[in-house]
């Protein structure tokens, strides 16, 4: 009997996938300038864009399974930490604090909710499934929590395992391991849905998850979902209430 269900968020719950990540990188950096230099700190374009180049090299890195062996996560919070101190500004001043929680907000929301993802986790949370985030996302965990807040899920998620806090990326060992444990079950009785191949189905099954493929096309290959082989697979979250019902 399923007990838990665990949701990959990015193009599960929510639009991912061809979202313009780096367009809004550039756009909040610039603004995080202005605020900086506000504060004091010498920040301007030139600096902006440094950032970015080198936000989008440690990205690259840590999603290049050859470079990357490990699955390590990118210390997203360290590199701002070091950006807005090689500005003079410190990290723990109140308007400079303010200033960054605005920016890991602008950049959370380059991810869009689908309008469905609302209704199924209200409809899940009211049967008694205890529900919660399984995701590889590189942002920190508060602005990621803020993001369900704003969104209108966090009423009916009970736990975050998110790779940001756990320093490796699903299919890590580590990353499941935390989801199992915060899960408060045993593992065949945790369904894990998601839109990954790899990560979400293969990796699932290997630590004894049942999983759910939530169907997409153009992201990955066609041959790569149909060879997953997961438990149930659905077009839409309406469909996870009678997959859970029937494992």
């Amino acid at each position: 009997m399923i007990r838990c269900i665990t949701f990959d968020w990015g193009d599960t719950l929510a639009v991912n996938w061809g979202m313009p990540y780096i367009a809004t990188e550039r756009r909040l950096l610039r603004r995080l300038a202005s605020d900086l230099h506000e504060c004091g700190g010498r920040a301007d374009e030139a600096w902006a864009e440094a950032c970015l180049r080198e936000l989008q090299a440690e990205w690259n890195l840590t999603a290049d399974s050859a470079r990357n062996p490990e699955q390590r996560e990118m210390d997203f919070p360290g590199l701002m930490r070091g950006w807005v101190s090689a500005t003079g500004c410190d990290p723990a001043d109140p308007r400079v604090s303010a200033a960054v929680d605005r920016a890991w907000d602008r950049m959370t929301d380059t991810v869009i909710p689908y309008a469905e993802m609302v209704p199924a986790l209200s409809r899940l949370h009211a049967l008694g499934y205890r529900l919660g985030i399984l995701s590889h996302v590189p942002w920190p965990g508060d602005p990621c929590r803020r993001w369900h807040q704003r969104h209108g899920s966090a009423p009916f998620l009970h736990f975050y395992s998110l790779s940001c806090e756990i320093g490796r990326i699903k299919p890590h060992p580590a990353h499941y391991q935390d989801a199992i444990r915060q899960a408060g079950c045993a593992p065949h009785e945790i369904l894990h849905v998601g839109d990954h191949p790899m990560r979400d189905v293969e990796g699932g099954r290997r630590f004894g998850l049942r999983t759910c493929l939530r169907r997409t096309e153009r992201i990955y290959p066609e041959e790569a979902l149909d060879a997953c082989r997961p438990d149930a697979e659905i077009l839409h979250l309406a469909e996870i209430e009678a997959v859970a019902a029937s494992l």
